[in-house]
């Protein structure tokens, strides 16, 4: 449990809640900047935040939009009765009971969820998280990845909740070019160093749309983006009938500058003839990454697509990598970049200089702190 809070009393209730739960010793800290340091490091995410909002002072919405992100499970507690958060009652019985309140599940659809979404996108709900992709031999951040979010009143909502509904209903291109203005008004407010390459997920029909992809572009462009810092990940999992439409597609993009990945590809996957293609790299799905550090055939496999890959010119960014033990096995079979919670959760984009100087003084090989 984190512990955001200066008066004594809060903090004497929050380790007396912790120890009725027989958890570790709560993490305690002082300031709103401290709070989001802890929140945007790597590893697993603390269950709860317990927070005297007096402590945080002008970091409230880099805080709140941290714990609002549905790939975290971190719970807000406050000090006193507020929208979104418990209130919290200064003994350990009714503590504790808030505690176990707070985990309540947070994200569901609404009522008439097609309108209701086709009406959030008209009010610019869509938001975008930042995940952090980094080069496995110097562990430097060379990319993120833009996940869509839904921010519907006080939650929000994943996008494998949304995301099939707006593509059953003709929603996806108008919520690919929104998830495309919110990365080219991000991408200049951030640091140097965190000016990197951003990838947009786009189904095939998407990709093979030339309407979109202007519509895409000239977003950009108009921003003043390069064409290189923006990437598009192919998430297709079904077969691709048309070959040469999407060759086609691919060698116009990357002449415009474009990089093209192709997403998820999982062990024996049937779409590896693909990597025949000109993309410019692929990346390993989630639970093949996991599996590597156990699995012999997975094992084989993934050298049998990096010596593809370097003979292709391609990059290999495995996905999921989720502790130390993976991070190892990833970094011994020579994959190029890794992104997953051991490097970093989805972030928002105000969080991200805060998550840099973390990463560069923990994660793999430096010690993945452990909550």
């Amino acid at each position: 449990m984190l512990v955001l809070a200066k008066d004594p009393d809060v903090i004497s209730a929050a380790d007396k809640a912790v120890r009725a739960e027989r958890r570790g010793p709560p993490v305690l800290v002082r300031s709103g900047r401290e709070a989001l340091s802890q929140l945007a490091a790597p590893g697993d995410a603390l269950p709860h935040l317990v927070c005297d909002p007096s402590a945080v002072m002008s970091d409230w919405p880099q805080v709140l939009a941290n714990l609002s992100d549905p790939s975290g499970n971190t719970k807000l507690v406050l000090v006193s009765a507020n929208d979104g958060g418990a209130a919290l009652p200064l003994d350990r019985e009714r503590l504790v009971a808030e505690l176990r309140l707070a985990a309540a599940p947070l994200g569901q659809l609404p009522p008439e969820p097609v309108t209701a979404l086709r009406d959030g996108m008209a009010r610019g709900e869509i938001g975008v998280r930042y995940q952090p992709i980094v080069r496995v031999s110097d562990r430097k951040p060379v990319m993120l990845e833009a996940l869509a979010r839904w921010h519907r009143k006080d939650t929000m909502i994943p996008p494998a909740a949304f995301v099939p509904l707006a593509e059953k209903f003709g929603l996806l291109n108008a919520l690919s070019v929104q998830v495309a203005r919110c990365v080219a008004r991000d991408l200049p407010t951030l640091p140097q160093a965190l000016r990197l390459g951003v990838s947009v997920n786009l189904s095939l029909p998407l990709l093979l749309s030339s309407d979109l992809l202007s519509a895409v572009q000239r977003v950009a462009r108009q921003a003043g983006l390069r064409p290189s810092k923006l990437l598009f990940e192919l998430t297709e999992s079904a077969e691709v009938e048309d070959r040469s439409a999407l060759r086609r597609t691919l060698v116009r993009l990357r002449a415009a500058g474009h990089r093209v990945l192709l997403d998820d590809l999982e062990l024996r996957d049937e779409r590896r003839p693909l990597l025949d293609l000109p993309f410019n790299g692929f990346k390993l799905d989630r639970s093949f990454v996991e599996a590597l550090p156990d699995d012999p055939a997975a094992r084989h496999e993934v050298r049998s697509l990096m010596r593809h890959a370097e003979a292709h010119g391609q990059l290999v960014i495995a996905e999921g990598v989720s502790d130390e033990r993976v991070w190892s096995t990833v970094r011994g079979l020579g994959i190029h970049l890794a992104q997953g919670f051991a490097v970093g959760r989805p972030l928002p984009v105000a969080a991200l200089p805060v998550w840099l100087p973390v990463w560069r003084g923990s994660g793999p090989a430096r010690g993945v702190r452990r909550r």
